[in-house]
C-alpha cells in the first residue's frame, strides 16, 4: 500500500508498485472459477467457467485500490507515475462503455460515463439552441456588414 503525502495524494515506491495495485484491482474483480467437489472447474453452456465473486470495476474501488483518499483526487491525479493512472482510468472507462450495449448495464454505464468521464455528458435542448442561436447571429452579422455596404 503506499503512503500518502502531506496533501493526502498516495505516493508509490515505482511504477510496478501502481501496476500491480491496479493488476490485483482487476483481478479482483474477475472472481474467481467456481469448482466442483473434486476441484474440477465448472463450465457455462457456451464453455465459459463459471465466476464466483465477480463484480464490476467501478472508479471508487479502484481508487481505494491504488491508495486515493477520494473519487475526486483519482479522476484528478496528475503525480508521478500519472500515465499509469490515466491507464487504469481509461480501463475503466472501457469496461462502461462496454456495457452501455448491455441493456442490464445501460443506465448504470451512461451514469459513470457521464459523472466520471470528460467528453460524455448528453446535450441538452439548451446546447442546441445555444448553437442555433450563435449561428443566427453570425448570419446577421453578416446581413448587418453587407447593409452597410
Amino acid at each position: 500500500m503506499p503512503k500518502w503525502d502531506r496533501k493526502g495524494m498516495p505516493q508509490y515506491e515505482n511504477k510496478e508498485m501502481v501496476e500491480g495495485l491496479m493488476q490485483d484491482y482487476f483481478k479482483m474483480c474477475k472472481g474467481e472459477p467456481l469448482q466442483d467437489e473434486n476441484g474440477s472447474v465448472v463450465y457455462q453452456k457456451n464453455g465459459e467457467p463459471t465466476m464466483v465473486g465477480a463484480r464490476p470495476p467501478t472508479v471508487s474501488g479502484l481508487a481505494c485500490s491504488l491508495g486515493f483518499l477520494s473519487r475526486k483526487d483519482f479522476l484528478e491525479y496528475k503525480g508521478k507515475y500519472a500515465e499509469v493512472v490515466a491507464q487504469a482510468r481509461l480501463m475503466l472507462e472501457g469496461y462502461a462503455e462496454e456495457r452501455l450495449y448491455d441493456k442490464d448495464g445501460l443506465q448504470g454505464a451512461k451514469f459513470t460515463l457521464t459523472n466520471n468521464f470528460q467528453g460524455w455528458a448528453d446535450k441538452t435542448r439548451e446546447d442546441y439552441d445555444i448553437q442555433i442561436y450563435e449561428k443566427l447571429d453570425g448570419i446577421l452579422e453578416g446581413i448587418n456588414n453587407a447593409a452597410k455596404q
